[in-house]
């Protein structure tokens, strides 16, 4: 039962140490941070500064968010976990903590929305088929890291 606790406990400690250790939104992909893309988008410097500056305005924001996400998913997992915690007060924390989860993916949508006025529509169309084949090749990666875990598993 203790392992139980504490395994949720070292996944917020280290996610925690991996946004630290890396910066905030470093484990969120920037493609305009990204020098291959900002040159197959064609992007102008202007285009550059101003996606940076709507960076830098949303990541204060995110940061906060996401430490509220950490929080309210702690929460809930201690209450998920603790006996004299009522049905309502697990359901309470579970809708708190996808409320701050639907909250910082409102911000991003906002951030991603700022950039987009900064881009021709051509760019924007550009710049979907690149996130299209970014997603695609990172689902193919966590496909093959599942595949070797399972044929792990099975040996």
């Amino acid at each position: 039962m203790k392992r139980l606790m504490i395994l949720p406990l070292l996944l917020v400690m280290l996610v925690s140490l991996s946004a630290d250790a890396k910066g905030w939104g470093k484990r969120d992909w920037q493609w305009w941070q990204n020098e291959s893309i900002v040159t197959e988008l064609n992007l102008s410097e202007d285009q550059v500064t101003k996606t940076n500056e709507i960076s830098t305005k949303f990541d204060p924001i995110l940061k906060e968010a996401n430490e509220n996400f950490i929080e309210k998913k702690t929460a809930f997992r201690d209450a998920q976990f603790n006996p004299d915690d009522s049905r309502g007060d697990v359901i309470k924390s579970f809708d708190s903590m996808w409320d701050s989860k639907y909250k910082m993916k409102r911000i991003k949508l906002d951030r991603e929305l700022d950039m987009k006025e900064v881009l021709t529509p051509e760019q924007v169309t550009k710049l979907g088929e690149i996130k299209k084949e970014h997603k695609e090749k990172m689902m193919r990666k966590h496909h093959k890291m599942m595949d070797k875990k399972s044929d792990k598993k099975k040996n």
